[in-house]
């Protein structure tokens, strides 16, 4: 209990420097700039991320699912933040935490990207009960959040105390892929699914060449970076097809959302990492 009290403290205080509230969702490698931190992708199956301290950088594995890749960088971000000097953390080090200070960098992690504030603003803004969403509308959740499926399950279960065990195994037997396939089809071949509805906020869309984007129906792609995508059983679809930055906006013109495309596995400082390049101009 002490180590999530000091995680949580440490955690309102990084939104406080950056000015983000404790209810919104937060773009951890955006949050990362904004405090002088320099953030890399590269590629490794050796390890998840790295800091580096006398630099004041943090390094992520392009191979990881996005989720990850955010989970990793607030990970990486609490060595930066309890000065814990540099760090190499492999998968285990992040699944299985072997010190207190690995373990406190995973609680900040989690309270980083998924407060309870936030958490519960999110689930509330939908009239949705936590404990009684179903699998799509965890889904839903979990990609407004940035974070993977399982991961918020396990925020929701071990850290916030919002669902019971029995529901979090409930959840759990659903895949990401099957939840696509709910959403998209069976015949859809997307690798990652983005899920955005009228309740997503100001939060800006990120996704990667290749993922796919379902909104509501009467929503519009303005821009070259996103095609024309399956068809889902509700609403509509499109494809990330360039790297760069568009909108999406809602029919009525009430939502006007950013959408940024990077490479996929994209490797360079994040900075520059939705970028077009001459090839895409």
């Amino acid at each position: 209990m002490a180590l999530a009290r000091e995680a949580l403290r440490a955690v309102l205080a990084v939104r406080r420097k950056a000015g983000i509230s404790k209810t919104n969702p937060v773009c951890v490698f955006d949050l990362a700039q904004q405090l002088d931190v320099e953030v890399m992708f590269t590629h490794g199956n050796s390890f998840e991320g790295l800091y580096a301290r006398e630099s004041s950088t943090i390094v992520v594995s392009a191979l990881r699912p996005p989720g990850r890749q955010a989970y990793t960088c607030a990970h990486e971000l609490a060595h930066w933040k309890f000065d814990h000097g540099t760090r190499v953390d492999e998968l285990d080090t992040l699944t299985n935490p072997n010190s207190p200070e690995e373990r406190l960098a995973n609680l900040f992690a989690g309270y980083l990207l998924m407060p309870p504030w936030a958490v519960k603003e999110a689930y509330g803004r939908r009239s949705w009960n936590p404990d009684a969403a179903d699998p799509v509308q965890t889904y839903t959740i979990a990609c407004q959040l940035g974070v993977g499926y399982e991961t918020l399950i396990q925020q929701l279960r071990c850290s916030l105390g919002l669902i019971t065990e029995r529901r979090a195994q409930q959840l759990l037997r659903h895949s990401p892929k099957s939840i696509r396939m709910d959403v998209l089809g069976e015949h859809s071949s997307a690798q990652h699914l983005v899920v955005v509805d009228s309740h997503w906020g100001k939060v800006p869309i990120d996704l990667r060449v290749g993922d796919t984007v379902a909104l509501p129906e009467t929503w519009e792609a303005v821009g070259s970076v996103l095609t024309d995508g399956p068809h889902p059983k509700n609403g509509r679809a499109f494809i990330a097809a360039a790297p760069g930055i568009g909108q999406i906006v809602s029919g009525d013109g009430v939502n006007a959302l950013f959408v940024r495309v990077s490479r996929k596995e994209y490797e360079g400082r994040c900075k520059y990492r939705h970028l077009e390049e001459p090839d895409d101009v």
